[in-house]
């Protein structure tokens, strides 16, 4: 029983030996398809744009090796083979026949065990030191080639390369809008403005452009807005003191703070986007970086906007009531200052004069309290009449403009016209200027909704 143990431990180091010179070729092979599956698709990244085409290069060539390693295993020697390979080295085959008998108390089968364990040492020293084929030369200097090539090409990359890495950070950028749409929708408590996030979401979704992606959310921004006005304009109503005006309810003042956070993170995730866009070189329409840049610059300063909204009607009538007091004020103390002098003369006639009439500018102050609504308005003269001019010689900055005038612009003094005659005519001009624009027919119906709103106020 240890003769046959000892014969099998000379197999197993035959076995593991034949394993590693059938591996090591096959490993070879297999490294070299794989590089070459890479590099094909590199070559094929330059032809037309694909994206991720680095990725995909990886993971195939990692699937060659992998699949190399599953060949090598299913190919592996087993214990029969290695026996009939190391058998072949010995002088009568005793190995195979010692190794085939199963009965132990046999004395002719303890004689073939003894004459194999005697020849076993030379034997398996012959087949050591047999010829051995484990490195493949041209596999290896094909393998340095493409290696070569390889780093030419990362060296040198192409348009089309070049145009899919953009694609690919690009898809990143738009990925991480998703995520911080997705994060703003956990945080919601309000269940309205959940479910307007979790429409936006769907929407990003369907969206592989980084444009489609930020108009969207422009939209959902002023689509907020327009909600968070309404409230507003409601809590102000009421603050006023205005007849028939109603206070915010809890669920109202819940959702309009809400809107006013939702907003400002809406703002900040667009502007990181299109700085991030700008970063890799991405341009997005003019259109959209105005919108985006208008949303940002109202929502700076989104921490006084109630505030502002709400002393806007007082102030305009604080300055027509102090006004009015300053003028009174001045007339009554431009009277004073004037004094008669009457004397009688040394020869008994009487005699009359006068000194120290004088005349000054009268100093009034005070402040007008009154309440009203937004009656009037201060609108800036037409641009071409007469008065002093102020030219602007900085230089411009670079981007497409919407208009541009050449020459002295006039800087006149504005003048006060009722709101109702003006109103009108700001609409005309923004819808003017909006087509101009070209912004999407979405943001122009809320455009649109906007100032039907107003005026129907």
């Amino acid at each position: 029983m240890d003769r046959r143990k000892t014969l099998m431990q000379f197999v197993k180091q035959a076995k593991k030996s034949l394993n590693f010179e059938s591996s090591l070729p096959a490993l070879q092979y297999g490294l070299l398809l794989s590089v070459v599956v890479y590099t094909t698709i590199l070559l094929t990244s330059r032809l037309f744009v694909f994206p991720y085409y680095q990725n995909v290069a990886f993971y195939s060539g990692t699937s060659v090796i992998i699949l190399t390693f599953f060949y090598i295993w299913w190919n592996r020697v087993k214990d029969h083979d290695a026996l009939i390979r190391l058998d072949s080295f010995y002088p009568h085959n005793e190995l195979l026949t010692a190794l085939s008998f199963t009965e132990q108390s046999n004395p002719l089968v303890d004689s073939i065990l003894k004459r194999a364990q005697k020849a076993s040492v030379d034997s398996f020293n012959q087949f050591k030191q047999r010829k051995k084929r484990i490195w493949r030369p041209k596999v290896l200097i094909a393998l340095l080639l493409m290696m070569v090539v390889i780093g030419v090409l990362y060296i040198f990359p192409s348009q089309t390369q070049t145009e899919a890495v953009v694609i690919e950070k690009e898809n990143e950028i738009i990925d991480e809008l998703k995520k911080d749409v997705a994060e703003m929708e956990k945080k919601t408590t309000n269940e309205e403005i959940k479910k307007q996030l979790q429409d936006l979401q769907k929407k990003l979704a369907e969206l592989n452009s980084s444009e489609e992606a930020l108009s969207e959310v422009v939209k959902k921004q002023k689509e907020l807005k327009l909600q968070e006005q309404k409230l507003q304009e409601k809590k102000d109503l009421k603050n006023k003191g205005e007849n028939g005006a109603h206070d915010l309810t809890a669920s109202e003042e819940e959702q309009l703070q809400a809107l006013q956070q939702l907003r400002n993170a809406l703002a900040n995730s667009a502007s990181a986007t299109q700085a991030a866009l700008s970063r890799i070189g991405k341009s997005i329409r003019f259109d959209l970086q105005n919108a985006i840049a208008q949303e940002s610059s109202s929502d700076s300063a989104g921490d006084s906007i109630s505030g502002e909204n709400q002393g806007n009607s007082d102030e305009q009538n604080e300055s027509s009531g102090q006004q009015t007091n300053q003028n009174g004020e001045g007339s009554g103390n431009n009277q004073s200052g004037s004094n008669g002098l009457q004397g009688e003369g040394s020869n008994g006639s009487p005699g009359q004069g006068s000194s120290g009439q004088g005349s000054g500018p009268g100093i009034g102050n005070g402040a007008g309290v009154g309440q009203g609504t937004k009656n009037l308005l201060s609108i800036p003269g037409r641009i071409g009449e007469n008065g002093e001019t102020i030219v602007d010689g900085g230089p411009l900055g670079e981007g497409i403009p919407v208009g541009e005038q050449e020459g002295p612009v006039p800087v006149t003094e504005g003048t006060i016209r009722p709101y109702e005659e003006v109103i009108g005519q700001y609409k005309d001009r923004y819808m003017e200027s909006s087509e101009r624009m070209q912004l999407p027919k979405d943001l122009q119906t809320i455009v649109q909704s906007y100032f039907s709103s107003i005026e129907s106020e």
